[in-house]
């Protein structure tokens, strides 16, 4: 078993609760453990570098300049790290924006951004949407007169694509496992080793549905993990054990794993 699903284990002492419970770390290699004290199991999911800030037109990591969260509603607000003008858009706020177009009615569960919204969606979303020179849909999020870099920052219909195959992959790698163990998301608590904001993961599909209650966020578990091993001889060798001890589940392998994968890649009605 890989070192960064063993950290995560480790720190969050998912090893010894009686319930079953579920942790997600999100990167370009999500890792995803489900388990308690009895059983454990857990897969690689290859999420790519969307929800890291990279192969998106804006994309940035979470500096000074990214814009972290945004609000779409009868407004389109967003917070900038740092407090300047934005210069680009990290994980966190790319998902913000994928829930906010889903809620509005601007983007469709199948991933397609509306040239043309519905009248039901507010004007100050409408006008946003715009066609790039190349002809691809896009939405700005800050004009060039806000930004920091003399031109609209916009997440376009490939930045969303990309956003929903890594939902794609992890919500894929959870169900796999889920499978492997016989559990359904209702029997699952949650722990996001990620600092997303959870309500928008939960409505681009990302994580399941539970209650906000029943998820809490672990920071960054992998490497509190580490630290865990290397301040500790014992908690070294628990890794070792861990390590044997958690079933590997190989997507690939998985006879069911492509349909899976494809029923995933739809963002919730």
């Amino acid at each position: 078993m890989g070192a960064d699903a063993v950290g995560m284990v480790l720190a969050t002492r998912l090893f010894e609760g009686r319930q079953v419970r579920l942790a997600v770390d999100i990167g370009t290699n999500a890792e995803v453990v489900i388990g308690s004290r009895t059983r454990m199991a857990a897969c690689s999911a290859p999420a790519g570098p969307a929800l890291e800030g990279a192969q998106v037109r804006w994309g940035m990591r979470a500096a000074q300049g990214a814009v972290d969260r945004v609000w779409i509603g009868d407004l389109v607000r967003y917070r900038v790290i740092g407090r300047g003008p934005p210069t680009g858009i990290c994980g966190s706020g790319l998902v913000d924006v994928v829930a906010g177009l889903l809620d509005t009615g601007v983007l469709e569960p199948s991933g397609r951004l509306l040239v043309d919204p519905p009248a039901r969606v507010p004007e100050a979303v409408r006008k946003r949407v715009t066609v790039l020179p190349n002809g691809q849909p896009a939405f700005v999020l800050a004009t060039r007169e806000e930004s920091g870099v003399g031109e609209d920052i916009v997440v376009t219909q490939t930045d969303i694509r990309q956003v929903q195959l890594a939902k794609g992959a992890i919500r894929s790698g959870i169900t796999m496992v889920e499978q492997y163990l016989g559990v359904e998301d209702r029997d699952l608590a949650g722990a996001f080793g990620n600092h997303l904001h959870l309500p928008s993961a939960i409505r681009i599909g990302l994580v399941p549905p539970l209650p906000q209650e029943r998820i809490a966020y672990v920071g960054n578990a992998a490497g509190m993990g580490a630290q865990l091993v290397l301040l500790s001889e014992r908690e070294g060798r628990r890794a070792e054990e861990l390590a044997r001890r958690i079933e590997y589940v190989p997507l690939a392998a998985r006879p069911d794993f492509h349909e899976v994968f494809l029923r995933s890649l739809r963002f919730p009605e």
